[in-house]
């Protein structure tokens, strides 16, 4: 399982986006250094109280020139037309894989807010037809030497894409998916499935697992293979040294999943794309222990109790776990990122390196004993055997 930091560099009020991008950059260090796979942010335009990261395409040059192992993700790239041509956002991939030395992955997305679609005046009803045209476009353009396309959307005579990047075949993709069609839709593309944020519980988030492998295994696919379940906690992942201390911070968290998730219902009046984000309007978010729990959206706790949380996620097949690691003082994250880092991702990644209790290794000592002493005895009773006989 790859393990993946996601900040949205929410900025409390009071403090200044300066020192929030520059407390993000200590974030994303840390996190390299104590063993996360991969950052991601996503693309959120004139949000308010959640988050400031309106151009990853930025951020991450930078980052990739401070790192020299971690992967970047964008999660996700907006692909209505009125926010990124499917074309520039071919050509800035193609940039950033160059620079990070191929480090850079690429999730696509419609916009889930009204704040940003109607700032750039896109229409719900057109931007998920935008999307998967638009995904065309970059698999196209990163593809084949020479690529043209002609859709509703875009008409795009012969050309071919300069620079090329480095990663073979491409970049890996990736795509938001929110419903059971959007998620079928992803596999039968063959590209990643970004699933989650949406607190319906495991239940919810093991059926669309399982849609993706059957879509998945029944297709046929015309672009190489790059298949691919990441799951999304979105409501945040919050590690600390104690149960009680973690859940004091993660608490402080509810406030935004509930300005997000009101964004949700709006959407979901406003297009039948979005009506299933509606299903969120029935979630109690003050109900702690459900929501630390149970829905899916929270990683929560001291590290065993984390440990045990992901552990839930390893059982149904995830092969990549996207935590929101944000929305929380600079020094209770960097603890947080510290801790996970140091005693989560070992287990999972290398559970052979994590030292045990003197305890649990005498115990198992104890328990090996007899048949050490059984296979000594049957020893020395061959050798005994052997003695005796008589010589020939």
């Amino acid at each position: 399982m790859r393990f993946i930091f996601m900040s949205e560099g929410e900025t409390p009020a009071g403090h200044t986006h300066e020192h929030r991008y520059r407390e993000l950059i200590d974030e994303v260090l840390l996190a390299e250094e104590v063993g996360f796979d991969a950052f991601g942010t996503s693309e959120q335009h004139v949000a308010i109280g959640t988050a400031t990261t309106s151009a990853p395409e930025v951020i991450y040059p930078y980052l990739m020139a401070r790192t020299s192992r971690i992967r970047f993700i964008h999660l996700v790239t907006l692909l209505p037309t009125r926010i990124n041509h499917a074309l520039r956002v071919a050509e800035r991939l193609a940039t950033e894989d160059i620079l990070s030395n191929g480090r850079v992955e690429l999730g696509v997305g419609r916009g889930n807010t009204t704040l940003a679609l109607r700032a750039f005046e896109v229409s719900p009803a057109e931007n998920k037809a935008q999307q998967l045209e638009g995904l065309e476009v970059i698999r196209r353009a990163l593809h084949n030497d020479v690529f043209s396309f002609v859709g509703e959307h875009y008409k795009i005579p012969p050309r071919s894409l300069v620079p090329r990047g480095i990663q073979t075949p491409y970049p890996p993709i990736h795509m938001a998916t929110g419903s059971p069609e959007s998620v079928r839709a992803a596999a039968e593309l063959g590209v990643g499935a970004i699933v989650g944020g949406f607190y319906l519980g495991f239940e919810f988030l093991e059926n669309m697992l399982r849609i993706y492998d059957e879509a998945l295994a029944g297709a046929a696919h015309t672009y190489p293979l790059q298949a691919q379940k990441l799951v999304a906690v979105g409501g945040g992942m919050h590690c600390a040294e104690t149960r009680d201390e973690a859940q004091h911070w993660a608490r402080k968290l509810t406030e935004s999943v509930a300005l997000s998730t009101d964004a949700y219902q709006r959407l979901s009046k406003l297009s039948s794309d979005y009506q299933y984000m509606g299903a969120v309007k029935d979630l109690d978010f003050h109900d702690e222990r459900y929501m630390f729990e149970d829905s899916s959206g929270f990683i929560v706790g001291d590290p065993d109790d984390c440990i045990a949380q992901v552990q839930r996620f390893a059982d149904l097949g995830v092969d990549s776990l996207v935590m929101r690691i944000d929305g929380l003082p600079h020094r209770e994250l960097m603890k947080s990122i510290e801790l996970f880092g140091k005693y989560v991702i070992p287990h999972f990644k290398n559970p052979r390196a994590v030292v045990r209790s003197p305890e649990k290794v005498l115990d198992d000592i104890r328990a090996a004993r007899p048949d050490h002493y059984a296979e000594v005895e049957a020893l020395a009773a061959a050798d005994n055997t052997r003695s005796h006989a008589p010589s020939k």
